[in-house]
């Protein structure tokens, strides 16, 4: 039996992935931080955008993508802000195209 629970142990320790080692001065030379996101909660570099929260129509006006206002309807002519960072991809969100709202996704 303990031989039994031994081996479960090691299987699930082997399971477990480590999280990817970030180099802080490379980030810091990009203008970013080191920062945990997402559900994983994994080391990552974080680059703010310089056009973050600009008014946009369209992807193409951001270096991210350009979201939809809170409460905007798929199919409506609108405008949005351009993404913040490049981690800012966590939540749910609607984008522009063309000046037209478009369907979004969620992601954890």
């Amino acid at each position: 039996m303990r031989r039994l629970l031994a081996t479960i142990a090691v299987l699930m320790l082997a399971g477990c992935a480590s999280h990817p080692v970030v180099d802080a001065a490379a980030c810091a030379a990009q203008g970013g931080t080191v920062r945990r996101v997402g559900m994983s909660a994994a080391p990552t570099c974080v680059i703010p955008y310089p056009d973050a929260g600009r008014i946009c129509s369209d992807n193409s006006d951001c270096i991210g993508s350009c979201r939809a206002d809170p409460g905007a309807i798929i199919g409506d002519a609108g405008t949005g802000t351009c993404q913040r960072d490049s981690q800012d991809v966590f939540d749910c969100y609607l984008e522009i195209e063309a000046g037209v709202v478009v369907g979004g996704m969620c992601v954890n």
